[in-house]
């Protein structure tokens, strides 16, 4: 008996879009296709030119429950989101779906023809090729990467996803974006290797990995949207942050130079005393270091007046009046806060997005005093969130929160981050949520000088890898004093890193 798969009918104009080596077509769907290798004699529609094509390979057709697919009993099949298809069997095409015809069985195949069914397929782009070779571990993917590729689409997260290469080969992992992605039509919830031929959908760009490359879409950037901002990054550079006491200058910090890119969010680690907050107060201009903070082409120092609009802070200790609702509380936030050329309708669409943002939605009536300890904390955020800043720090927001509470707040977080903004936070329960930050600053407090060092900044796997540790509590663990149950390395690590960075 003949199966039919039923999926509902795109609304938009449905293409085929046909991958093929270095190049890629476009063919607007018929009523009726032919789908093969064309020949003197006949033609076919869409005309694949491959050997391991056969002549008359499938047939798409258009009826009233919408566009499906045929495979005609040919030679080497049809894979449709990487599942072959019985031959003569309808299979009803939705949007997104990825066919595949291979020159040999799947595991086996060295060649392959892809062709996406979409109504959302960016026409007015050239093919960008990322090529693989063994120096390269991994390709950031999104808006605010400004490495890997920088995608100009608004569906696309700041900090997206990665292809990473791993042990059994290159795989993908999506970074909590709002969007997700998707292999071969299949949203994956987990890190996933690749194989094949298998067509990565990021936001409407489509990477065909083919085992030496990444082919997609390219964007002319002439014609992305000019509202999308270009990524702009803080680059920090402290010679030294300290105070006199008793007539005595004492080093808090010294030597501490990173860049982090929009969209990142970033934890702070460190060790007793090692200057976790001393540093944040330092790079959002509260307590000027010697040295150069730069928001994009902004100095921080020289232009703190403008820039303390684009700067955002929730302190550990919550700083909201209780007798008031908490929409109450985010109206006079909005009035203090954002321009006062706001209209009422902007400050009010404003109101509801921080309330999305934050998920505070159906509390937006309750009185502060009213709200758990994880609700108060998400209002604290929101109240500084309305001015729409460029950077956020936070000084332990999941302070006195459980698990649960803690990593549904910093899910919050990575939302914003995903909005472009670049985030920083402290925190003493990092691994709760260690899988939403990007990457992490360790501080530690030298024996020697008895002054905070940057002992490492990067990845959250590589700091564990540096620490030789399997979680990030054990990178505090290896920087903190003996006498504070700690290994007492903070030397040792601020020694390895220098070195690393003088390479």
């Amino acid at each position: 008996m003949e199966k039919t798969m039923i999926m509902p009918k795109s609304l938009m104009e449905e293409k085929l879009f046909v991958f093929t080596g270095n190049d890629f077509n476009s063919y607007d769907v018929k009523s009726f296709m032919t789908v093969g290798r064309s020949t003197e004699k006949q033609k076919a529609d869409v005309d694949l030119r491959a050997k391991f094509v056969s002549r008359a390979h499938g047939e798409i057709y258009r009826d009233a429950s919408g566009v499906f697919y045929v495979d005609v009993n040919s030679t080497n099949g049809t894979y449709v989101n990487g599942l072959k298809l019985p031959p003569k069997t309808k299979y009803y095409l939705k949007d997104g779906d990825v066919l595949h015809i291979f020159n040999d069985d799947k595991k086996a195949a060295t060649e392959f023809i892809c062709m996406i069914f979409s109504s959302n397929f960016p026409c007015d782009s050239e093919i960008g090729r990322i090529e693989i070779d063994n120096s390269m571990a991994e390709i950031n993917i999104g808006r605010g990467v400004g490495r890997g590729a920088v995608l100009q689409d608004r569906t696309v997260s700041a900090n997206h996803a990665s292809f990473f290469s791993a042990k059994l080969g290159w795989a993908v992992v999506d970074h909590n974006s709002l969007n997700g992605v998707y292999i071969n039509n299949v949203r994956i919830t987990h890190p996933s290797y690749l194989s094949f031929g298998d067509c990565v959908r990021i936001g409407t760009t489509h990477f065909i990995y083919d085992g030496k490359k990444f082919l997609y879409q390219k964007v002319n950037t002439a014609l992305a949207s000019s509202a999308e901002a270009s990524p702009v990054t803080l680059d920090i550079h402290i010679e030294h942050r300290s105070v006199w006491q008793r007539a005595r200058k004492l080093m808090l910090l010294q030597n501490i130079n990173m860049t982090i890119q929009s969209g990142e969010m970033v934890l702070i680690l460190g060790g007793s005393g090692a200057g976790k907050t001393t540093f944040m107060n330092a790079v959002m201009g509260y307590e000027k270091a010697e040295g150069k903070i730069m928001h994009g082409d902004t100095d921080i120092y020289e232009d703190f007046e403008s820039m303390k609009y684009k700067i955002g802070f929730v302190p550990q200790q919550d700083l909201i009046r209780t007798s008031d609702s908490v929409y109450d509380t985010l109206s006079n936030a909005a009035e203090m806060k954002m321009p006062q050329s706001t209209s009422k309708e902007e400050r009010a669409a404003r109101i509801e997005k921080v309330l999305e943002t934050l998920g505070l939605q159906r509390e937006r009536n309750s009185l502060v005093s009213k709200l758990s300890g994880g609700q108060k904390k998400r209002l604290s955020i929101a109240v500084e969130y309305i001015a729409n800043p460029s950077l956020f720090f936070l000084d332990e927001p999941d302070s006195g929160l459980d698990g649960i509470m803690s990593k549904s707040l910093m899910q919050n977080l990575r939302n914003i981050a995903d909005e472009g903004k670049i985030v920083m936070v402290i925190s003493h329960a990092p691994d709760r949520a260690s899988e939403l930050f990007n990457k992490v600053v360790v501080l530690a407090k030298s024996v020697q000088d008895n002054c905070g060092h940057l002992a490492f900044f990067g990845g959250i796997q590589e700091a564990k890898d540096f620490f030789e540790t399997d979680s990030l509590e054990g990178v505090v663990k290896r920087i903190n004093r003996a006498d504070e149950g700690g290994d007492g390395l903070s030397d040792f690590y601020i020694q390895k890193y220098s070195e690393r960075m003088a390479k």
